[in-house]
């Protein structure tokens, strides 16, 4: 995983999952729990949702979950080490 260059996905509020919500998108495709810290660097806040963000390294937008601050950030932020990414892309995972 590229930790460096991460951005917020503008404009994706409205967009639906048919997981329901996407944070249940990422528990179901990370086959992981909930994590207790937000997805960014040096964040100790608690992850309230979860948010697309998107790398010009990697190939498509991601999902992560993360803190409504750390969502709100506009520039280029570090994810953690910790941080699990899940495509965003539902023709790859819940609309398969």
């Amino acid at each position: 995983m590229v930790a460096n260059g991460w951005k917020n996905k503008k404009g994706t509020a409205e967009r639906a999952c048919s997981c329901g919500t996407w944070k249940k998108h990422w528990i179901k495709f990370s086959g992981k729990a909930w994590p207790r810290d937000c997805s960014v660097s040096s964040c100790i806040r608690s992850p309230s949702l979860a948010a697309h963000v998107h790398n010009p390294s990697i190939s498509g937008e991601k999902i992560v979950p993360m803190c409504n601050s750390c969502n709100a950030l506009q520039g280029i932020f570090i994810l953690s080490k910790d941080a699990t990414l899940v495509n965003a892309c539902k023709s790859e995972t819940c609309d398969k």
